[in-house]
């Protein structure tokens, strides 16, 4: 093992929790309220929606944190989402691996 390798931190796993993030969203056909009422629309299908946070700037165009009340539903909706065609563009969704959203 390089001497580079040793001075590399562990990757720290952390609990799933009720965020998922969404990325590959469309950024200039719609605007923000809109986005959210949309993905609030769609995202509630599997379950009670907190909140939906997408915001329009440089760094975090096309990507939005939906919050859902439990962990179980969010783990349903981030499969079911994975690859779904929404506005013409296949979404990405993953789990949030922390959030300040819900700390």
């Amino acid at each position: 093992m390089s001497a580079a390798a040793k001075n590399v931190p562990a990757r720290t796993s952390f609990p799933p929790n009720q965020t998922i993030y969404i990325t590959n969203l469309p950024s200039a056909k719609i605007q923000k309220d809109d986005l959210r009422r949309e993905l609030y629309t769609l995202c509630s299908t599997y379950g009670p929606v907190l909140d939906v946070v997408a915001l329009k700037s440089m760094k975090m165009r096309g990507q939005a944190h939906v919050v859902y009340r439990d962990i179980q539903t969010a783990t349903q909706a981030m499969r079911a989402l994975q690859g779904f065609d929404f506005l013409g563009r296949e979404m990405v969704s993953r789990d949030f691996t922390f959030s300040l959203l819900t700390a």
